[in-house]
């Protein structure tokens, strides 16, 4: 019963550490994809008086991925019942050019403003719109909930190492007669260690497949998914190849590392 509760606290310690790793992992998939949603959404809008070329643009702001002119068409249909065709013209060829500038990445708040300060710096740009309200709230939340994520993460990543230490630490004081004896007998440290090893190799084994069968599930609940669509988030992809591969190695590695250095501390 003993040796049964040594193995659950220890693969109960791993399923925590992996669960946060993957949880994080998948976190990071939505939140990007979210970023990279707001990056194609937003757009700063230009009004130039005479044309503009991206690479005039790019010299002054390195930011910006592309350029897209904005007709002004909307606006001169409205105004063709209340105004002559003449005057229409005359209009058309007064008004300046519109344009909608796209960014390479997500800058920040003062990030924006600079680049606002840097366009308008051209003389040919008599405006400069950068909808900072709306985009602002959409890009502080994004950052909020990735800090909160990695540091709740962290916090139960290095609990669940402190746990693993000392898990370890209780089995090899348990053992601790049987490795005696078998040093008396001239043991290598790698056989008087090898049932601890083995040990670990099972319970990161069962570990990561509990971890994959939480999110195989997670990720085929029907509720879990249309609350995602509601929200407009993108649901992540889960490989049981990639991603169960490297729960497994990071588990494996942990735990025999941990083994290791304490086997090998307690046995001075």
């Amino acid at each position: 019963m003993k040796y049964l509760k040594n193995h659950i606290s220890v693969i109960l310690t791993l399923f925590i550490l992996l669960f946060s790793v993957q949880f994080s992992i998948e976190m990071y998939k939505i939140i990007e994809k979210q970023n990279q949603k707001l990056i194609e959404n937003y757009s700063i809008v230009l009004v130039s008086q005479t044309k503009l070329k991206k690479e005039n643009l790019q010299k002054i702001v390195k930011d910006i991925d592309s350029i897209s002119p904005i007709s002004p068409k909307k606006i001169l249909d409205k105004l063709k019942d209340s105004m002559s065709s003449k005057n229409l013209s005359m209009l058309k060829i007064a008004l300046p050019y519109f344009y909608s500038v796209k960014l390479h990445s997500l800058p920040s708040k003062s990030r924006l403003k600079k680049i606002k300060k840097s366009l308008l710096s051209m003389k040919q740009i008599t405006r400069v719109e950068i909808f900072t309200k709306t985009y602002d709230s959409i890009y502080q939340i994004l950052q909020i909930l990735q800090f909160i994520t990695y540091a709740f993460n962290i916090i139960i990543f290095f609990m669940s190492i402190l746990l693993l230490f000392k898990q370890i630490r209780i089995w090899i004081l348990e053992h601790e007669e049987k490795i005696k004896i078998m040093g008396y007998f001239g043991a290598s440290y790698w056989t008087k260690s090898a049932f601890l090893y083995k040990i670990v190799l099972i319970d990161s084994f069962v570990s990561t497949s509990l971890v994959g069968l939480l999110f195989l599930y997670i990720f085929k609940n029907s509720y879990i998914k249309d609350k995602l669509v509601l929200l407009d988030v993108n649901f992540p992809n889960f490989s049981i190849v990639h991603d169960l591969g490297s729960l497994f190695i990071i588990a494996l590695f942990l735990s025999l590392s941990i083994v290791t250095i304490v086997s090998r501390r307690m046995a001075k």
